[in-house]
């Protein structure tokens, strides 16, 4: 009976245990996405080798991406693998109110949207800003603030988030102003998925429902992403048709 109820008290114990470090895993996780949360403000590892290091960094094609979990701008839980459920595939493009780049795709952005909204799950993530007007910029090479001249010119100027809620207001910012169609998803304060897709300021991924990457590039460009898109589509019909 002793031994019995040693093991008993044991089992409880690791049980207990087990409970608790989930309990801690998950509150960790939701504190992470509060308000107040800090946002961390790294350089990215693309700059270097004169920026051809972009292409090295992140995700590659065939690899499987991480099942990460952001927020919408309006407070949604978007969790990449329970929106490939669906069975299409997922198109992620980033950006940042900043980033003069991504706002000049934003025509051909907004075009890709209405064309494959109904049979693509389509999110814009909004990043790190590329040119914020009090800090470095995540993409200097000389450590210092840089004004991307587009910006100057069409009056775009802000500063960098330093909370989790100054992220998500600029980024409700970068929609409302730029007509966005997709819906914005909102990188976590630890920059998650910029860290892990490549740590460019305008990307694009298209992910298999499988969740590997079918296509990837690092800057945006709306007829090759075309073409992509329309070879997934024409080759999941080939497969559908076929005995």
């Amino acid at each position: 009976m002793t031994l019995i109820s040693y093991l008993s008290g044991l089992l409880l114990l690791l049980s207990l245990s087990s409970c608790s470090t989930n309990h801690i895993t998950q509150n960790n996780q939701k504190q992470s996405l509060t308000d107040g949360a800090k946002v961390d403000l790294p350089l990215s590892a693309g700059i270097n080798n004169n920026y051809r290091d972009f292409n090295k960094i992140g995700y590659q094609k065939g690899d499987k991406i991480k099942n990460v979990t952001l927020l919408s701008i309006d407070g949604e839980t978007v969790n990449f693998a329970k929106v490939m459920a669906n069975n299409k595939p997922l198109l992620l493009i980033s950006g940042s109110y900043t980033c003069d780049i991504s706002r000049r795709n934003i025509p051909d952005i907004n075009a890709l949207t209405v064309r494959y909204k109904d049979r693509a799950n389509v999110y814009l993530v909004y990043t790190i800003d590329a040119h914020p007007s009090d800090v470095v910029s995540p993409y200097s090479k000389n450590n210092r603030i840089e004004i991307a001249p587009a910006n100057t010119r069409d009056q775009v100027e802000a500063s960098q988030p330093k909370t989790y809620s100054e992220r998500k207001l600029l980024a409700r910012k970068w929609q409302q102003r730029n007509n966005l169609l997709a819906p914005v998803l909102v990188d976590n304060p630890t920059n998650d998925f910029w860290l892990a897709f490549g740590q460019a300021p305008n990307m694009a991924f298209l992910i298999n429902p499988d969740g590997t990457v079918y296509y990837k590039q690092v800057w945006f460009k709306f007829v090759d992403l075309n073409e992509s898109l329309k070879g997934w589509f024409s080759n999941q019909s080939k497969n559908t048709t076929s005995p």
